[in-house]
């Protein structure tokens, strides 16, 4: 049995509808969650016709699920993804996003890795990511770093194109500042060492 967590790549982050779509398998399950109600908590599971048929009502339920409010901003978030061109931004400015990257990574020895998809995107550090989490707050950027060394960008799927070349504006002033700190660190050791000798 093939189990798809879509709880945060689904629904439209990627780019299209689930993120298993990109691969010739269909899953048995699809759990989605996050976009589903526009950030009010909602959850779903989808199922194949085989495993539709082995749950009975009572086997799977939830304490406050199905509130009319939740549903009706869930139907409402489904209509606008439909009937919108919400997917093409996601594709066109993920793709604008993971490119304007990976110019940086060239850049930058420390930025590892650039990968995602869609509006989905992680940048893998050589370095402790956590000062530039609060230095981009201080510039009104909210990001993420999870694992000590990961960016984390989960944009809105309505940014624009002026919005991201903005977000890489200040996010390569983030890696400038970062590269300039590390080199400070690295080049005040061995001052620090004679100084620290000369004292004895």
């Amino acid at each position: 049995m093939l189990i798809a967590d879509e709880i945060q790549c689904g629904l439209g982050r990627t780019g299209r509808y689930f993120a298993y779509q990109k691969f010739s398998s269909k899953p048995d399950i699809a759990l989605v969650a996050k976009p589903l109600a526009a950030g009010l908590p909602l959850g779903a599971i989808l199922t194949s016709e085989a495993v539709a048929a082995r749950v009975s009502p009572g086997v799977h339920g939830t304490t406050f699920g199905g509130g009319p409010l939740i549903c009706a901003t869930a139907l409402e978030f489904l209509k606008i993804v439909d009937e919108t061109k919400v997917l093409a931004n996601i594709r066109e400015r993920g793709a604008e996003m993971r490119q304007g990257l990976e110019a940086l990574a060239k850049k930058f020895d420390f930025v590892r890795e650039v990968r995602g998809e869609g509006l989905i995107l992680g940048v893998e550090l050589s370095i402790n990511g956590a000062s530039l989490v609060t230095s981009a707050l201080q510039r009104g950027l909210l990001i993420n770093c999870t694992h000590d060394f990961t960016i984390r960008l989960l944009p809105t799927f309505l940014i624009s194109k002026a919005e991201v070349r903005s977000f890489l504006k200040i996010f390569e002033a983030l890696l400038t500042e970062a590269k300039e700190a590390s080199s400070f660190a690295e080049g005040a050791g061995p001052h620090a060492q004679h100084a620290h000798a000369a004292t004895r």
